[in-house]
Parts: structure tokens; sequence; C-alpha cells
């Protein structure tokens, strides 16, 4: 699996390089492409084009989509870290964004981030329905905005060092990192103008990878290291966070986490082995944490 996401990876890099080429050049660039490429594993790009497998559609029909959301989770990442929100000097194994270019210059060059997403979807080069394109667009929207991932951050630092029931737990791991995950399956599904029952499906296989993904990182911050993680551990306890395993404990929420996973695959089976590709992602998520 880690060979599929690492050409995944590959692919998106290349196309994001190419991209960036055809930007006007302003002195935020620098900063833009050292806060999406050189590193991270861009699992969520190995989502979207795993789903689109399932959909037979190609990479090429689709790339844009992978480098939107990879321009957005990384414009997350970088005001993420910054002093006034989890104050994080490592990621992806290198300085913070605000470490090496200050924090004026990585918050304007995650703001840039977060609108280059929304150009390289509205590229004429993308080629899909006016009408596909526009339902992106707001579905993505919303995934990045105060119902996701903007919202779970606020309710992530809001939460910090308070007694925080599992239902708004939930709430806040599926806004900050789920959310994007449900599009991720959602928006092949779109492309592809599959039914609303199947949209619906995809986006619930989608938020579930996503809680897996976030529980699987509350996790690696008890048991991972720096070097494997590529940035601090064991700082949720430290900073109070409000997570499954502060509420109940290491091997009860590894037990949820392995719930969701058996859940995730026995919705994906109905697809075959189309859905393959995508199982092992699910299954390469949480095994990050053992």
């Amino acid at each position: 699996m880690l060979k599929n996401i690492k050409q995944n990876a590959k692919i998106v890099d290349i196309f994001i390089k190419k991209y960036f080429n055809t930007q006007k050049y302003s002195e935020l660039v620098p900063v833009m492409k050292y806060g999406t490429l050189f590193g991270g594993k861009k699992i969520r790009s190995t989502i979207i084009l795993n789903t689109s497998k399932i959909f037979n559609i190609r990479s090429n029909q689709i790339i844009n989509l992978c480098a939107a959301v990879e321009c957005i989770h990384s414009y997350s990442l970088i005001h993420d870290d910054l002093p006034c929100m989890d104050n994080d000097t490592l990621r992806r194994g290198k300085p913070s964004t605000h470490i090496k270019f200050g924090e004026s210059t990585a918050i304007l060059a995650g703001n840039s981030l977060l609108t280059l997403a929304f150009e390289i979807i509205a590229d004429k080069k993308f080629n899909v329905d006016t009408t596909v394109k526009l339902n992106l667009i707001k579905k993505l929207s919303e995934c990045a905005g105060h119902v996701g991932i903007a919202g779970g951050q606020f309710l992530d630092l809001n939460y910090e060092k308070k007694k925080i029931n599992f239902k708004k737990i939930i709430n806040m791991q599926r806004k900050k990192t789920g959310k994007l995950f449900e599009f991720c399956c959602l928006a092949p599904a779109i492309i592809a103008k599959k039914n609303l029952k199947t949209q619906k499906e995809m986006s619930m296989v989608g938020a579930e990878l996503g809680l897996l993904f976030q529980i699987a990182d509350d996790l690696l911050d008890i048991k991972g290291n720096k070097k494997n993680t590529g940035k601090p551990v064991k700082k949720d306890k430290k900073k109070g966070k409000s997570t499954l395993i502060k509420l109940f404990g290491y091997e009860k929420t590894l037990g949820f986490a392995l719930d969701r996973k058996k859940m995730i695959i026995n919705k994906l089976k109905k697809y075959g082995k189309k859905s393959n590709k995508l199982i092992e992602v699910s299954d390469f998520i949480l095994n990050r944490s053992f």
C-alpha cells in the first residue's frame, strides 16, 4: 500500500509543480510550494484516486481535484501550526512554515493556497460539466469553512483543558478531519454522475475514513515517534486536547477504531475488486498507529 501511496503522491506533486509554473510569480509562491510539496504522504489524494477506480475514472480526469484538496489540506496545516493555534514547530519532518518564513508570511501563504484550490477546480483544462464543477466547488467550500475544517479547528482549540463528552468530540473530529475525507470519496461519485444514494454512501465512507484517520493520529501521538510522524508527539496530553483517548483510554479507543475500519470495509465490499485499493487505505491508516 505504501508503494501505491508514494506513486500517487508523486503524480500529484508533479501536477502541483506544473500548476505553480503557470502562475504569475509572487514572493509567496516559494512559501506556498514549501507548504504543499517536499513531504507528506498525500493520503487524501490516494483516497480520491482509489475511489475513482470504483467509478472507472482515469487519474488525469480527476488530478485537479487531488491538487485542490492538497492545497486546502496544506493551508489548514500551515494555519494550525501557528503560535495562536497549536503552536507546532515541526511539520512533515521540517520546520513549520511560520518557523521558516515568519508568521505573517505563513498566514498569507495559507490564504493563497485556499484560494488556489478553487482556481484549480475552475481551470478550463479541468474538463467536467459546468454544473458538476459548481457542485464540486460548493462541496469543497463547505469542507474548508466554518462547518468543516475551520469550524473543527475552532472546536479543537475551544475544547482544550475541558471535560468534553463523546458526542462533541466526534462532531469536532468529523469537522476538523472527516469533512475533507468525505469530499475525497464523494467527488468521484459526483463526476461519475452517480445517483444521490451512491453519493450519500460514498460520503459516509469518506467521513468514516476521516474519523479513522484522526483517531489513528491521536493514537500515534501516544505511541508514535517524531521520526515516523514528521511532527512532535505526546503533545495532546500536554495541551489538554479533547480526544477519545482522554475519554476512554488507549485500548478502548483502539477497539473503537477497529470497529470503524470494519464498517468501512463492509460498505465497500459491494463494489468488488474495484474497491480493493480503497480498502487497503483503511488498513494503512490504522496500521500507522500500531
